[in-house]
This record gives structure tokens, sequence and C-alpha cells, in this order.
């Protein structure tokens, strides 16, 4: 009798355990948290919101450097809208920010995701917060730029005071000091400090700068010389490696070479009549001398190139729309036909 008694307790157990498991309700995995991974509960990183990509609706945020910059006048001389080359004639309504130097462009761009505007190759380095674009499909490097195949491309000129015309304290110091600087630029060293700051050499060297200590007695001896230059904004990086490395590795220490750069117009005007009532020793370009300022130098303002680069067009680093642009795209752009980056996508 109990052993049949224990065997009817089972059996009704099985059934309550049967009856529980049929009567189990359904669960919907997106309505439980405990089997659905995407919940918020479980996974609250997706509480962050997604990152924002680039919106294309917005409009382009225009930026070129001042007048009578030389990386200016390079680049809308080399895109074909050489009308607003040298002075602020843009159409009617478009509105332009105008930094006032190289690293001014880079920072403004650079704070701005939907801003256009261009600057010096040489200049970027390391810079992440733009982005150098891709010119005609060329990525702006030296091989295109040795090679020809880059197209924005210019000499960094430099032209020097004319010591014999002009009175000066120490001239004769002055003008030694700085002839031995700008044959500096051609030699091994020089070429060296170039290359390493950016600039693009294209010719091979023709001296040493042990050769220049030989040549110049003043670089060896204990005279106090104070050098200045002036001019273009874009040379500063390479300027001052050779300012650096030159007056660093001269026996002299008592030569000092001061840079006040505010843009290639002030290089002949700095050297020939005087910047803040100082005349420079030393003034740069990164364009041409023009046919105005060639006026006004002598046979002794001896000038001539230090070493090529190339202008390059940027748009801020989270511009994820464009990588490459042409010079018909970049008029467009500046002249406001283009206002919209969608605007700029379908025209590409």
């Amino acid at each position: 009798m109990k052993k049949i008694l224990l065997a009817c307790a089972l059996l009704a157990s099985c059934s309550l355990l049967a009856t529980s498991c049929n009567n189990t309700p359904t669960v919907n995995p997106d309505d439980d948290p405990s089997v659905n991974p995407d919940d918020d509960d479980n996974n609250p990183g997706d509480d962050d919101e997604e990152p924002e990509s680039f919106d294309t609706s917005r409009n382009v945020n225009l930026y070129s450097r001042e007048a009578g910059s030389g990386t200016r006048e390079c680049f809308f001389e080399g895109i074909g809208y050489g009308d607003v080359a040298k002075e602020d004639k843009w159409e009617d309504g478009v509105v332009v920010a105008s930094p006032t130097s190289n690293g001014d462009m880079m920072s403004q761009v650079g704070s701005d995701p939907y801003g256009i505007g261009y600057c010096s190759l040489d200049g970027i380095g390391g810079n992440t917060s733009i982005k150098a674009l891709s010119y005609e499909g060329v990525t702006p490097t030296e091989d295109t730029v040795i090679d020809g195949s880059y197209a924005l491309q210019r000499n960094f000129n430099y032209v020097i005071r004319d010591y014999e015309n002009t009175t000066v304290e120490n001239g004769e110091n002055r003008s030694a000091v700085a002839h031995a600087f700008i044959e500096f630029f051609n030699t091994i060293e020089g070429q060296t400090q170039i290359a390493s700051a950016g600039g693009i050499v294209t010719t091979a060297a023709t001296g040493t700068l042990e050769e220049l200590i030989e040549k110049y007695p003043v670089l060896s001896s204990n005279e106090t010389v104070q050098l200045y230059t002036c001019g273009s904004t874009s040379v500063e990086k390479v300027l001052s490696a050779c300012i650096n490395y030159f007056t660093g590795n001269i026996p002299n220490k008592n030569i000092t070479i001061s840079a006040s750069q505010t843009g290639s117009g002030a290089a002949v005007t700095g050297i020939t009549e005087g910047n803040s009532g100082t005349l420079a020793d030393i003034g740069f370009l990164s364009r041409e001398i023009n046919d105005e300022e060639l006026a006004k130098l002598t046979d002794n303002n001896i000038h001539s190139s230090m070493c090529v680069d190339a202008v390059v067009a940027i748009v801020n680093a989270e511009n994820t729309a464009v990588s490459d642009i042409t010079g018909e795209t970049l008029t467009s752009i500046y002249k406001g036909e283009l206002k919209t980056w969608a605007d700029v996508v379908n025209a590409l």
C-alpha cells in the first residue's frame, strides 16, 4: 500500500510540473532585457549619441589670406581666378574671412568644420585639425612638386638690402653677415635645415658652413651684429630652422637674426623704405617679385630663390565630403556659385 501511495504522489508531482511548464508565458526578446543584448539597461554605452555625420546641407565658409599675401596670389592665380589674386574683389554677397598669416589660416579652418581655405605645404606638418586636399587628382608631396605634377607651387624668394646706398649703423658687418646668411641656404647644412622644415630643395648644394666661416671673418669674431628680416609668413618655419642652425653653429655668438614676418607685400618695402621705422636686412616672399617691386631695387639688392613650396587647399579634419578638388570647383566656391557642401560634392 505504501508503494502505491508513493507512486501516486510521484505521478501527481510530474503532472503539476508539466502544467507549470506549459503555462510559462512566451517572452519577446525585444521586451526582455535579459535576452536582448541591445537593451539600454545592459549596454549603458548606447546612451551616448552616435557621432554626427558631416552635414553637406551646411554652407561653405570661405577663408582667404589678406591682400598682398604671396600664398593668396599663388593660390588664386593657380586655380584660374586671378581677379582676386591681389585685392579683395569678391562677387557681390560673398563673405570671406581673412586670416592674417599661414598659421592663423590653419587655426581658423581647423576650428570650423564647414570652412575651406589654403596654406603653405611646408607649414602643415603634423597639424591634425585640418585636411589637405589633393588638387586635380594629385596629392601635394615633395615628389609631386619636384616632378611638376602638382600644379599649385611657388618659390620662396629672398631679397637683400642695398648696403652701399643706404645709411646703416655697423653696415659693413651687417652686410657681411646678411650675405653669408643667404649663401648659407645653398650649403649642405642649409639645405638640410630647409628640407627638415618642409621646404623642397631642387638644386645641389654648393658648399658648407665651414667654408662660409672662412670666407666671412665676422662669423668667427666677437663683433655684435643684429640682423632683421621681414616679409612672408609662409617662410617662417623654414626661416626659423635656418636662423637657429646658422647662429647656433658659427663661432661668433654675438650675431643674432630677428624675424618679423607679416606678409610678402612687406618684403621689398622693408628693405628699401623700412617697416615701422626700421630698414630690414633681408626680405622674404612666397611669390615672385613683381615689376613694381623690381623697379625699386638696385643691382646691389641681390635676390633669388631659397627653395620651392606648394600651396594646398585645406578643409577641417571633420570634413568627410571632399578629398580632392579642382581649380574650376575652387573658383566656383570662392565666387559664391557653390554655396553648400552638397553643391560642392555635386560639382565634383
